[in-house]
């Protein structure tokens, strides 16, 4: 249970400390599309991101899957950029949301996001026989983590539609995606 604990703190952290703004972003990218009323969709769709990125970690860490730092850096930001790409055009194109596509585009860019993931995991301290308990404990504080940042934006979204009665969601929703793009690509562009 000590080591289970210790990498959900670890995990909650590595989600809430700004040098994992790429994930904050992602998850952000996300959420502004979303409305305390759908929270139950936005809930799963977080959690469909998890187990993106639970999948790949494990794969990651027993050395199943290996792929090169400088292209999973890269490929983060461009995640960020699809997901808001694809919140303007959800604004400007109002049909049906797919959602079955948008949980397996959420699952997939997890996948990647996860690959990030397991680069600081293989730098902590695993031991064998908790190797189970510390990817668990890991995986759950990067939900919580995800969760809160979720909470904490859809009140600030409800609160800034409460305040400015002719700010409409649809505004925030450009402008919030047009921010996050603005900061991905800032990512995207220290890389090279």
């Amino acid at each position: 249970m000590e080591t289970f604990v210790l990498f959900f703190k670890q995990g909650l952290s590595h989600i809430l400390d700004i040098d994992g703004i790429d994930h904050m972003l992602f998850i952000l990218a996300i959420t502004v599309f979303f409305n305390r009323s759908h929270w139950k969709k936005l809930a799963l769709l977080i959690t469909a991101f998890t187990i993106g990125h639970s999948i790949t970690l494990v794969l990651s860490v027993y050395d199943v899957i290996t792929l090169k730092r400088d292209i999973i850096e890269q490929l983060i930001p461009l995640t960020i950029i699809i997901t808001c790409v694809n919140n303007f055009f959800k604004v400007y194109k109002p049909t049906q949301i797919n959602y079955q596509l948008l949980y397996a585009m959420v699952l997939f860019f997890g996948c990647i996001h996860g690959l990030a993931f397991s680069n600081f995991l293989k730098m902590a301290f695993f031991e064998d026989d908790n190797l189970l308990a510390s990817l668990v404990g890991f995986n759950v504080g990067i939900e919580f983590g995800q969760l809160l940042i979720v909470g904490v934006f859809l009140a600030t979204i409800e609160a800034a539609l409460y305040c400015f009665k002719k700010l409409k969601h649809d505004h925030i929703i450009i402008a919030s995606s047009a921010l996050i793009i603005i900061f991905a690509l800032k990512i995207l562009w220290g890389l090279f």
